[in-house]
């Protein structure tokens, strides 16, 4: 359950930030991990932020441990990234993106207007596309190392073993009879690490994205960010974000490629991998929450929405071309 500072608090660490006084904090109550609030104040409006950091170090997927160094780097790469409607992080009175408060990490960002989409149109998948393409461009500038990110989707052999041991003892029914079934098709749709990479979103999905109208004005939520191949990162938007009536629309996926390519080209082997990426979108995620249900991380409501909602997809995609 999230847990929120008092209002003084969020004063004071308005105060920390020069955001001047706060007329109005608007509570942010859906996700796992990061207690946000939108706060208005005579200047402009904010969102901040409250970690709860950790210098442990894990071998698989934990969305509860972030390292400052970890967050640090996500602050440098959304600052580097000028161009692009992502969180933009402002500077405390001493100079600092993150301030120590209270035994926790706070950050400030410029609030980004728009709404989170409840369907795509062919012109919103093709500003996703040209936003993903842009992203990936200005990334692969991004020179320095990205120390400490969790690698949610880097599912190695040692690491499905040590994820093998929590994913098989479901105690759901329905989700014990797909495990075997998502493991095999981790393996079988692995995205080569000799592709082109560089820092991915991994989770640009309408909850993470905002709309005015059917214009893009923000994309948020890069806790998840870390280097990997870019085409992983296509195949996972594609996955979240070119659906229509419960399948992949091909018309959604054209327009979304599209605006992709406008700003950054997919190589002759990029292109190869394309349906292997968006296969091996659907069956990591999956993977990882089966291993998240046992550990209680996740619920099993959620694990099970997906695996009816994606599973499916998979099995025809894998009878049947993308585009």
């Amino acid at each position: 359950m999230l847990k929120f500072f008092s209002k003084k608090e969020y004063e004071q660490i308005a105060d920390l930030f020069n955001l001047g006084r706060i007329d109005d904090i608007r509570y942010f109550r859906q996700g796992y991990q990061t207690p946000k609030v939108a706060v208005t104040t005579p200047k402009e409006k904010f969102i901040i932020g409250k970690h709860n950091l950790s210098g442990r170090r894990v071998a698989v997927a934990d969305m509860k441990i972030v390292s400052r160094i970890a967050l640090l780097h996500e602050i440098e790469l959304l600052n580097h990234l000028k161009s692009l409607p992502v969180p933009h992080y402002i500077l405390s009175k001493r100079r600092k993106h993150l301030e120590n408060f209270k035994g926790y990490a706070v950050s400030v960002y410029r609030f980004l207007p728009g709404r989170q989409p409840k369907k795509i149109t062919p012109k919103m998948a093709y500003q996703l596309g040209k936003f993903v393409g842009e992203f990936h461009k200005l990334g692969g500038q991004f020179k320095k190392v990205m120390r400490g990110r969790r690698r949610f989707y880097d599912l190695n052999p040692r690491v499905m073993k040590l994820m093998y041991r929590y994913a098989k003892a479901q105690t759901n029914p329905r989700l014990k009879a797909v495990v075997e079934e998502v493991k095999s098709g981790v393996e079988r749709n692995r995205v080569p690490k000799t592709l082109p990479c560089g820092p991915i979103h991994v989770d640009i999905k309408p909850d993470n994205e905002l709309f005015v109208g059917e214009k893009l004005t923000g994309v948020i939520d890069f806790g998840n960010t870390y280097v990997d191949p870019f085409i992983f990162d296509v195949g996972k938007t594609i996955m979240w974000n070119c659906l229509k009536k419960g399948q992949l629309d091909r018309k959604l996926i054209t327009k979304f490629l599209e605006g992709y390519s406008g700003k950054r080209k997919l190589s002759r082997q990029e292109r190869s991998y394309l349906k292997q990426s968006v296969l091996f979108a659907i069956y990591s995620h999956i993977w990882v929450d089966l291993y998240h249900v046992p550990i209680k991380y996740v619920p099993g409501k959620y694990t099970l929405f997906l695996v009816g909602k994606f599973l499916p997809i998979a099995r025809q995609l894998e009878r049947n071309s993308l585009l």
